[in-house]
């Protein structure tokens, strides 16, 4: 078995804007996690999207659309995701998710890559509510720019690369412009991309106190996995 969990978060600034006793907020907490695993004769693969997958399609048309539905497929995954509603978060709070932690991957065996994203959100509204529109999915920067490192990649890779595509980046990106549309304030976004050779080789880690990409929110973590064969 393997556990993410997300034992604290300590948020400098709660972006609610008043001061004294009525600088409270209601913030959400919202997890995505894409585990990875290397092909084995057991059947198991990677999640998400490879290169692989489009060697076969016929034109440029249809594997636009196969990216789109697995863009599509991942931000409703997103939409299920590991999520909290806090309210009255102060200045310098911590959030404390007792001893068991907030789990936000649970998977039967130890993945070879993790790319882990957690969202602190002052928001009065579950940004969960908000559909993704595959016309803005195509129209968008992000999916275009992925579409085009895709089409590249099939034409300089051997047919063997299996690599898995990063749909993930689209999804933020997207998410970032919701946040901005609603005039909702991003008080924390966290991301760490670890791979099991480098930053946990036997199944563990834990790291305390970890800033985010915007400074305003410390992360302490938790990586625990055992194989089932012990």
């Amino acid at each position: 078995m393997f556990y993410t969990r997300i034992n604290k978060i300590k948020v400098f600034n709660n972006r609610e804007g008043f001061l004294g006793l009525f600088n409270r907020a209601e913030m959400h907490v919202y997890s995505y996690v894409a585990a990875s695993f290397a092909a084995s004769p057991s059947g198991t693969g990677q999640a998400g999207p490879s290169l692989s997958d489009l060697l076969h399609l016929p034109d440029e048309a249809a594997r636009k659309q196969f990216l789109l539905d697995a863009t599509l497929a991942e931000a409703g995954r997103f939409a299920q995701s590991a999520h909290l509603e806090i309210s009255g978060v102060k200045d310098n709070q911590s959030l404390m998710f007792g001893e068991a932690g907030l789990v936000i991957y649970a998977g039967a065996q130890i993945p070879d890559a993790l790319d882990m994203q957690v969202w602190v959100i002052e928001s009065d509204e579950d940004i969960r509510r908000f559909a993704i529109d595959a016309d803005k999915v195509l129209d968008s920067d992000a999916f275009k720019g992925l579409f085009v490192a895709v089409e590249t990649a099939l034409t300089v890779a051997a047919p063997t690369l299996s690599g898995v595509i990063a749909v993930g980046g689209v999804i933020t990106a997207l998410l970032r412009q919701k946040l901005r549309a609603n005039k909702d304030d991003l008080a924390g976004y966290w991301q760490a991309s670890l791979n099991r050779t480098e930053h946990y080789p036997h199944g563990a880690r834990d790291r305390q106190d970890v800033y985010d990409t915007t400074g305003n929110i410390l992360v302490d973590y938790t990586l625990f996995g055992f194989e089932n064969s012990i």
